[in-house]
């Protein structure tokens, strides 16, 4: 009895499921052009180059999605300290800098662990975003950590 009233159902989720499939593969070319005219990931190559171009600043991800993860070290940090007290002072340092964007209101950053050390994770991906807005929160980081 149950079998027989749940059948029409199954019926109308191939249909949908099949009515889902050959829309995406019509919709996908226009879809992908859509993607390509927003230009977030210009934005993310353009913070990926100035980050790897600026002394004490590395990248440390691969850039594949809206995240660029970014951490300081400047050279003559601390070369006081053993290798382990100043990797805990730099970490101490990206939390301070990460904390004081935050706080201003510039920028939500988002602090994360990567192989037990900390990072920023820098996201990219609001429709709304412009070349000036990467400029500007690239120019913040800069300030914040001087």
């Amino acid at each position: 009895m149950l079998r027989r009233l749940l059948q029409p159902v199954w019926v109308l989720l191939a249909i949908i499921f099949l009515i889902e499939a050959w829309l995406w593969d019509h919709l996908e070319p226009i879809v992908a052009r859509v993607v390509a005219a927003i230009p977030l990931a210009r934005f993310k190559q353009w913070l990926t180059e100035r980050v790897r171009s600026e002394a004490g600043w590395r990248v440390l991800n691969k850039v594949v999605l809206q995240t660029v993860c970014v951490r300081h070290e400047p050279r003559d940090f601390r070369p006081d300290l053993s290798p382990d007290l100043r990797n805990a002072a730099l970490d101490r340092h990206t939390l301070g800098w990460c904390d004081r964007i935050n706080r201003s209101g510039a920028a939500y950053l988002t602090p994360a662990l990567l192989d037990g050390r900390w990072m920023v994770r820098v996201s990219i991906g609001a429709l709304a975003t412009e070349r000036e807005h990467v400029e500007r929160l690239w120019a913040t980081m800069q300030e914040a950590v001087s």
